[in-house]
C-alpha cells in the first residue's frame, strides 16, 4: 500500500501563506481523490472508441513522502491539464486538480519548483492513448495510497 505523507509550512517571505491541510483533510481529500480519479478513468476507457493500448512508457510518479510530495503533485497536475487541453476539455479534469492542489503546501526546507511543461503527442491514435494512459496511472497511484499523519 502507498503512502502519502504531506510536508507543510508556510512559505518564507510570502504575503499570503496558504494553511497546512490537516490529518482529516488530508484523508478527504484522498477519499474524494481515489473515487473521482478511478471515475475519469472508467468514464474515458467506456467512451473510447476502439481499443486503445496503455503506453507503458509513460511513467507519472505517485506521492512520495517529504518535501518530494509537492513536486510529484505539481507533476501530476501539469499531465492532467495536458489531457484536458488535448481533449479540448472533453475530459474535465479541474475537480482532481483543484483537490491535488489543496493536498499541496510549501515548505521552506524544500526547493518550491515551478510546475513543469508537458507537451502530450501530436498524432490522433498518440493522443487517446496518452490521455488513457495518464488516467490510468492517476487511478492506479490513487488506488494504493494511504494518508498519514501530516510533519509540518
Amino acid at each position: 500500500m502507498g503512502t502519502l505523507l504531506v510536508t507543510c509550512g508556510p512559505s518564507f517571505g510570502a504575503s499570503i501563506t496558504k494553511s497546512a491541510p490537516t490529518a482529516d483533510m488530508i484523508k478527504t481529500i484522498l477519499k474524494y481523490l481515489k473515487l473521482e480519479s478511478k471515475e475519469l478513468y472508467e468514464d474515458y476507457k467506456k467512451n473510447s472508441s476502439g481499443e486503445v493500448p496503455i503506453d507503458e512508457s509513460l511513467q507519472l510518479p505517485c506521492f512520495t513522502l517529504g518535501c518530494e510530495a509537492s513536486t510529484n503533485i505539481s507533476i501530476i497536475e501539469a499531465y492532467l491539464e495536458e489531457v484536458r487541453r488535448l481533449s479540448e476539455n472533453r475530459v474535465d479534469t479541474s475537480r482532481v486538480t483543484k483537490r491535488l492542489s489543496d493536498i499541496t503546501c510549501s515548505d521552506v526546507r524544500c526547493s518550491n519548483s515551478s510546475k513543469p511543461s508537458v507537451s502530450g503527442p501530436d498524432k490522433f491514435y498518440e493522443i487517446k492513448s496518452f490521455k488513457l494512459t495518464v488516467l490510468k496511472r492517476f487511478s492506479d497511484c490513487m488506488g494504493k495510497l494511504e494518508a498519514k499523519d501530516r510533519i509540518c
